[in-house]
């Protein structure tokens, strides 16, 4: 075989699904090949175009419904400076992203540094300052005007509505009591950073105001496809991030034989290193592991020792 044709491999729709989202907001999308994208966006002649976190390539955008010029008008001053947006968009044909949904505009280009790793939502405010994160199995309160942290027990498919509630009793006796409450109403903060929510929390019988965000922002904007430019002797490498930390690769060695394909697990690691766990290839089980670190550059490179690869220095790129 010479070759794959990238768009016959196979068709992922790369959707995220966050357990026990807020459908009501509209967190959950109806289209599920809307993904999310964050970076840096810029004006690209009469339209705009956007950089993405930690990648050096640029995204054209088609904002047909006028959603990104409005907040980055509202962002950006008059010699129009670039400005750092999460959104939810579609890949269009010749690479135009269509997008659907702006969710934060503002903070600049350190706003990239931000994961928010395991937190299912982040809600905050000031006067006076607090901030909620929703984890999996509990909220975690943090009262800067009283110094405490508590974290109360909620249920895995709690806050469909956008309201979570829950009470805890500490060791010492002392009861306390929330509700937190994310609204489908935009926010801007002190540091005029806009949010597509604003969020309202009462805590032990006095109110908290503030914006709300979504998080896991490194792990949602990691889904999607992968592949490596071909040079000579090298197999032909299609790598999908999916949902769920679903892993699929195909291999195609361009000798005549079928492809290859392997499916498992991945993990994302603070130390910017991808781990692809392996657990099936061409439907039998049969384990390996490859670790990829990100570059600069956004690209993963191989690290170590590989089962498929050897020591050849595998390098995949977002196919966009």
């Amino acid at each position: 075989m010479n070759g794959i044709n990238k768009s016959s491999v196979l068709c992922v729709f790369t959707a995220f699904f966050l357990s026990g989202c807020i459908d009501s907001l509209g967190i959950k999308p109806q289209n599920t090949e809307v993904e999310f994208v964050r970076g840096v966006v810029s004006k690209d002649g009469d339209g705009f175009a956007m950089t993405p976190c930690y990648s050096q390539e640029r995204r054209r955008l088609n904002d047909s419904r006028g959603l990104l010029a409005k907040r980055f008008s509202a962002q950006s001053s008059s010699v129009e400076l670039p400005v750092y947006m999460e959104v939810k968009a579609e890949q269009g044909v010749d690479l135009v992203w269509r997008v659907d949904d702006v969710m934060i505009a503002g903070g600049g280009s350190k706003m990239c540094h931000v994961n928010l790793s395991a937190i299912r939502f982040r809600a905050q405010g000031v006067n006076p300052p607090w901030l909620a994160d929703i984890l999996p199995d509990r909220v975690r309160v943090q009262s800067y005007e009283t110094l405490q942290t508590l974290n109360f027990p909620i249920d895995e498919y709690e806050g469909v509505q956008g309201i979570w509630e829950s009470s805890l009793e500490n060791t010492n006796g002392q009861s306390h009591s929330f509700r937190l409450e994310v609204r489908d109403q935009s926010c801007t903060d002190v540091l005029n950073i806009w949010y597509r929510w604003s969020a309202s929390m009462t805590l032990d019988g006095k109110s908290f105001q503030g914006c709300a965000r979504q998080g896991d922002l490194t792990n949602r904007a990691l889904l999607g496809r992968y592949s490596n430019v071909l040079t000579d002797n090298e197999a032909f490498v299609v790598l999908d991030l999916l949902p769920e930390n679903a892993v699929f690769m195909l291999l195609d060695y361009r000798n005549g034989q079928s492809l290859i394909v392997m499916q498992g697990t991945w993990q994302w690691k603070s130390s910017d290193k991808l781990i692809l766990h392996f657990t099936q290839q061409d439907g039998r089980k049969q384990e390996s592991v490859l670790l990829l670190k990100r570059a600069r550059s956004g690209e993963f490179v191989q690290e170590g020792f590989s089962a498929a690869f050897g020591r050849a220095g595998l390098s995949l790129k977002r196919s966009e």
